[in-house]
């Protein structure tokens, strides 16, 4: 309760009357008295009385000329929040740790926490270097019916990684009351290294990180890993890094040291393990939480845009070092989601929605996206390929060339219809002059034959600048050769297909007959027909292209056994849940992000809300609701 009296004696004083008759005076807070410079003659006075209300009761105000005012309040307790875990922590395939959980308050919690403890016997009078990890959780959105949540992150850099804990969730609400969840006891999850000179670098750490009086020990292992260095490194540099630890080690006298070898040790391991993708991957994970903590605090338009600069930079060069490795090694790993290949097209596209989100004030949505991208990159599956992998990669190269022409057949009937525009446009202004002639016997001002002055790259109305009948003639032969290439190419690929065991079926053959159709149309110089056959060409790759998608997916099935697990359960969408592209048009109805007509929405909200603050007029209440709308306080 805050009550603040302005104008009055300066001796007013306020009393609480709880149900039970109990009275309990409430003094000032602040300077009792504050006068004003506006009339000496009559000063005002500023009064501040605050306390807390824990009964029902009255309250009363009360001066030297009797009572001011009278309120009465009705004290709902405060329940003290209840969290619990929804189904069981997951592991992602890269480690990163994954809860998911139900938080219920009558008002909202504050802050929730995991909390961890070692499950391990330790071992007696160890001097431990680490304490639990750290990972507050996210709180439930405003207005969610179910009250569920959901937290990532990446713990396996942790010492306890790869040992058994005990879990428990921890919710504060407002009041300062607390909530425990059950206890789990977990293995926590820890990265997987596959170099095994990686592993033992990863035991010292865990060892000297458990107990600092195990320094010893660990010097005796790394002795052992470098007594014969041409037997266990391939990269002398391993074992140069290797080398310059136990030194830094032996030398370690103090706690801060100690831990500074622990981390040392760790980026060895990643090193060794992964070379510069560790580094890459760390930016990354970094990149995500800013633009994360950016989002959830309401961050400018200017600070969203640098977050999502950062996050694309981070991503582009995360993908350029995994491709370069698969490059150098062609039994590397390859970049997965479920069984199948992720593009960078798919992640571009997801992270420019995000920012469209963000900037147009559906944050809540941006959020629930982002934390889908972690979820994918969490994910990535970096799976070998099986039987048959080399084949499935042919497939997904010739349905990527099938892709390209028919990217390229679009690109070239809307460089057709411009063309056959710019000739209608080009014989209309020439009926237009010679009537303009026919009338006066002068040319126009654009001089002689109606061409622009030298230099004009437009007319002045606007129009490109008319092209001679030699420059048309030539851009529609090169329009003519490309058509005449594409449908060369066109063949050529339903060769490859039918080798593959593939059967194009007549959509196939319907696409050449229109491409040839096209290409004599363009040597005789109808664009509008060349346009006719060019659209039906199109049409009919679809319809190709979306019978060897069913083809493919049909033999998928077969390799998969009895058609319920391998490929085949999600054969038919992309690592982000949506339909193959080559499937026909994508109308966005299976994307689970919202609709444009509701971020068009979003937008005319917050224009309606700036145009509002605008008005110099309006209530100073209004202008703070509404400040607080656009979260500018």
């Amino acid at each position: 309760m805050s009550l603040r009296v302005t104008g009055g004696s300066g001796e007013e004083t306020l009393s609480y009357a709880d149900t039970g008759g109990n009275t309990r005076a409430i003094d000032p807070t602040g300077p009792q008295a504050a006068k004003t410079e506006a009339s000496p003659a009559t000063p005002s006075t500023v009064r501040q009385f605050s306390g807390k209300l824990t009964a029902d009761g009255t309250l009363t105000l009360q001066s030297s000329d009797g009572e001011l005012g009278r309120w009465a309040f009705a004290i709902i307790p405060d329940k003290p929040p209840q969290i619990r875990f929804v189904g069981e922590p997951k592991r992602a395939v890269n480690g990163a740790f994954e809860l998911n959980y139900q938080i219920d308050d009558d008002y909202g919690a504050a802050s929730a926490k995991a909390v961890f403890a070692l499950a391990d016997p330790q071992v007696p009078n160890a001097h431990p270097l680490y304490g639990p990890p750290e990972m507050p959780l996210t709180l439930p959105r405003r207005g969610s019916k179910a009250n569920a949540a959901k937290t990532t992150k990446d713990l396996t850099d942790h010492v306890w990684a790869g040992g058994n804990v005990k879990l428990s969730l921890v919710a504060t609400d407002g009041a300062g009351h607390t909530a425990t969840s059950e206890t789990k006891t977990l293995v926590m999850p820890e990265r997987p290294f596959s170099n095994p000179l990686t592993r033992a670098v990863v035991e010292q750490r865990r060892i000297l990180a458990l107990d600092a009086y195990a320094k010893d020990r660990v010097l005796d292992l790394m002795d052992a890993i470098t007594l014969r260095p041409e037997d266990t490194f391939d990269n002398m540099a391993h074992y140069l890094a290797i080398m310059s630890a136990r030194t830094r080690l032996k030398m370690a006298d103090s706690d801060d040291q100690l831990r500074d070898e622990v981390a040392y040790l760790w980026e060895i391991a990643l090193g060794i393990e992964e070379g510069n993708l560790s580094a890459a991957e760390k930016r990354l994970r970094q990149a995500q939480q800013a633009l994360q903590d950016a989002i959830k605090n309401g961050a400018s338009d200017q600070e969203i845009e640098k977050a999502m600069k950062e996050l694309r930079e981070a991503m582009n060069q995360f993908l350029q070092e995994f491709a370069a490795r698969a490059q150098q090694n062609p039994n590397a790993p390859q970049m997965q989601q479920n069984g199948q290949e992720l593009r960078q097209s798919d992640i571009d596209r997801m992270m420019d929605q995000i920012e469209n989100l963000a900037k147009s004030g559906n944050r809540d949505q941006a959020q629930q996206l982002l934390s889908e991208l972690q979820d994918m990159m969490n994910n990535l599956q970096a799976g070998r390929q099986q039987q048959g992998g080399q084949q499935d990669s042919e497939m997904r190269q010739q349905m990527d060339k099938l892709g390209e022409i028919m990217r390229r057949q679009q690109e070239m009937m809307n460089d057709t219809f411009r063309m056959d525009q710019m000739q209608r446009g080009q014989q209309q202004r020439g009926q237009n002059r010679d009537e303009q002639l026919g009338e006066n016997g002068e040319p126009g001002p654009m001089g002689e034959e109606g061409k622009p002055g030298p230099g004009d790259d437009r007319d002045p109305l606007g129009r490109p600048k008319p092209m001679t009948p030699q420059e048309f003639a030539d851009a529609l032969k090169q329009l003519q050769e490309g058509q005449g290439k594409l449908q060369g190419e066109l063949d050529q690929l339903r060769k490859s297909l039918e080798g593959m065991g593939l059967d194009p079926n007549e959509g196939f053959g319907e696409a050449g007959k229109s491409m040839g159709n096209a290409e004599q149309a363009l040597g005789e110089g109808e664009g509008d027909q060349a346009v006719g056959h060019q659209g039906r060409a199109l049409e009919a790759l679809r319809r190709g292209a979306k019978d060897m998608m069913k083809q493919l997916q049909a033999m998928q099935g077969d390799q998969g056994g009895n058609g319920q697990g391998g490929r085949q359960q999600n054969a038919d969408r992309d690592p982000l849940g949506r339909p193959r592209t080559s499937e026909g048009p994508d109308d966005g109805s299976s994307v689970r992000v919202p609709d444009e007509i509701d971020v068009q929405r979003a937008r005319q909200i917050l224009e309606a809300i700036r145009k509002r603050l605008g008005n110099a007029l309006s209530p100073d209440i209004e202008r703070s609701y509404l400040e607080r709308l656009l979260e500018l306080k």
